[in-house]
């Protein structure tokens, strides 16, 4: 595992550092001529040392170019200051990669830093080999006050284990119940029920599905909000109309395939992320399908790439940075020893744009 650090913020200047000649309080207390706990009290900001103490004290910090020592700090304060995360990809190089993460991860970061914690990345694979640490190990082996998971599947052995944490933990886009446990998501239900609620107000009636994974939670909540939606608005449920492409590209392009050859009358898809709506339009062109005249396509999730393809693509918008700083701002104040909610869901909104319009008359 590595580790994502940043700079703390502190109300010393960070001059050059040598270890071998490393400042103390000490050091600082005897050229104040003031005791070594005066200098902490006014490095740490405590409002019980005098304004001109206070300053002299800080001046002299910049001048000896002093660093505070974290790790003594936290053999002190029984704090590390760090937050561990976990990115479970379902196959090796996927996580940070994955065009769904990055804003995730962005906001989870910048809330860490504005409340002068790190962020420790974690390797793990699953399912774990033999003899493998659990998640809640490695975490205590590198002392942080709390973790990030995302990615957990529905079949994870290491799921009982968190829901039992004895620190806190966030996880995200699963609802995971524990005295510990925080979930932070989107409401998938919801979002879900306005895509194909926009498909059926069209005048589609053979509205396909194509979901993700049966072991991802949120497939789950997804094909929920589906057969909602299809229920609200008079039309059946056809199994024969939901596929699984597993959420790549290449998996939604052998279901389109499946759905368009073994269903008969589908004018319409939705699609569980935006990475199975680009391949469903892959396999559409290469059908001689035309979007949105011929078969429109909504996707999940509103990734970069959802703006830029041809046409543009209509989408279900997730808040991923609002998603992240949520998790983050959750995760604080547990370890802060605050009561933040067990559960947090965002709302997720629907975007209109080029690949869904009303059925062609023909079919």
């Amino acid at each position: 595992h590595g580790a994502l650090r940043r700079r703390r913020r502190h109300p010393v200047g960070a001059g050059r550092c040598d270890d071998m000649e490393r400042a103390t309080l000490k050091d600082i207390a005897a050229k104040a001529k003031v005791s070594i706990t005066a200098v902490s009290r006014a490095l740490n900001g405590y409002d019980d040392i005098g304004e001109e103490t206070r300053n002299r004290i800080i001046e002299i910090a910049r001048e000896l170019n002093y660093q505070p020592n974290f790790a003594a700090r936290s053999l002190v304060t029984q704090r590390s200051g760090v937050m561990g995360l976990f990115v479970l990809g379902r196959v090796k190089g996927e996580g940070f990669s994955h065009p769904f993460s990055g804003q995730i991860i962005t906001g989870i970061l910048d809330e860490l830093t504005s409340s002068e914690y790190d962020l420790m990345v974690f390797s793990a694979t699953r399912p774990p080999a033999e003899g493998e640490p659990s998640y809640l190990d490695l975490c205590r082996r590198r002392s942080v006050e709390g973790a990030f998971f995302m990615g957990l599947r529905l079949d994870d052995p290491w799921l009982p284990s968190l829901k039992s944490s004895s620190f806190p933990i966030a996880v995200l886009d699963m609802a995971l119940m524990g005295r510990n446990t925080h979930s932070i998501g989107i409401d998938n239900v919801a979002g879900a029920y306005d895509a194909v609620r926009h498909l059926a107000d069209l005048g589609h009636s053979r509205i396909g599905f194509i979901n993700g994974y049966s072991e991802a939670m949120v497939s789950h909540e997804r094909l929920q909000g589906y057969k909602a939606a299809l229920l609200d608005r008079g039309l059946e449920y056809d199994p024969s109309l939901v596929a699984l492409g597993d959420f790549t590209s290449e998996g939604a392009e052998r279901a389109l395939r499946e759905l368009m050859q073994c269903a008969d009358g589908v004018t319409a898809v939705f699609c569980a992320s935006d990475l199975m709506a680009t391949g469903a339009m892959k396999a559409a062109s290469d059908m001689g399908l035309a979007i949105p005249r011929d078969l429109s396509i909504v996707g999940f999730d509103d990734i970069d790439l959802a703006s830029v393809t041809n046409p543009p693509l209509t989408t279900v918008s997730q808040p991923r940075y609002e998603l992240g700083e949520t998790a983050g701002r959750v995760l604080v104040d547990a370890c802060s020893g605050l009561k933040p909610p067990s559960r947090v869901l965002l709302k997720a909104t629907l975007v209109v744009r080029g690949t869904t319009c009303p059925p062609c008359s023909g079919r």
